[in-house]
């Protein structure tokens, strides 16, 4: 999970956090931050803009079939709250989380929350890491990556996607986020192979965009009300293919 203040405006159909409640959460996220950086990746959690438009590919759950969803990396959950507006009867949301203290926030908030704990029972914790989750073949419709992807090699960024893309049912959705102009200041900064590493990142996600992107629909684009701003990407698995034979082919003569 990542960014924005708990000053962000709420976006529409989000219930905002308030009080000491949202207090103690950026609290919480801040420290988190500070002790575990690799994983966490920012020093707020995701802003309510943010969060819907990575909810986004999920839609409402009137006329549509039972969706099996999955978010990687809650954090303190204000995406998995986004996703839980969203989830219908029959709908599933398994949710990643690998820090301990995250962990222990979210079972919490299942009881407490009013939307969490209106979906609780469709709602699972993992907690644990995505790299020793199984990820079965086309077992989920929907995947929501919050993952810091800039603070991986670039072969991790590599295979999780390939894992996403393959755990999706043809022409399911995946969404994940970047903040903006953070590629041109941390290689600014850092140290020839750390800069190294990161435009390394960023031709990795710029190659899945470009194979899989899915343009600007289903919540991609900008989301400018975060502080610090971040893009959302938004790929599709691919869908089967009918092989149409050939008139001229052998098998066909």
């Amino acid at each position: 999970m990542n960014q924005t203040p708990a000053t962000a405006a709420t976006a529409p159909g989000i219930t905002a956090l308030t009080g000491p409640r949202r207090r103690n959460t950026a609290v919480a996220f801040f420290r988190e931050s500070v002790r575990s950086r690799q994983t966490t990746g920012a020093v707020a959690p995701s802003g309510s803009p943010l969060a819907q438009r990575l909810a986004a590919p999920l839609p409402a759950p009137r006329g549509r079939s039972p969706l099996r969803v999955l978010e990687v990396g809650a954090g303190t959950g204000t995406v998995t709250r986004a996703l839980a507006e969203r989830i219908g009867p029959g709908d599933r949301l398994d949710t990643v989380e690998v820090n301990p203290r995250f962990v222990q926030l979210l079972t919490g908030a299942l009881r407490t929350d009013p939307v969490l704990a209106a979906a609780s029972e469709q709602i699972r914790i993992i907690p644990e890491s995505i790299s020793h989750t199984p990820l079965p073949p086309k077992s989920y419709d929907v995947i929501v990556s919050c993952l810091p992807f800039m603070n991986f090699a670039p072969d991790t960024v590599r295979s999780l996607l390939e894992r996403y893309l393959a755990a999706l049912a043809p022409g399911g959705h995946l969404t994940f986020f970047s903040y903006l102009g953070t590629l041109s200041l941390r290689t600014l900064f850092a140290r020839p192979t750390e800069a190294a590493r990161y435009r390394a990142v960023a031709a990795v996600l710029a190659d899945f965009s470009t194979r899989y992107g899915n343009g600007a629909g289903d919540g991609a684009g900008v989301a400018w009300r975060n502080l610090p701003p971040a893009r959302v990407t938004h790929l599709r698995a691919p869908q089967p293919t009918t092989d149409v034979a050939d008139p001229a082919s052998p098998a066909r003569r």
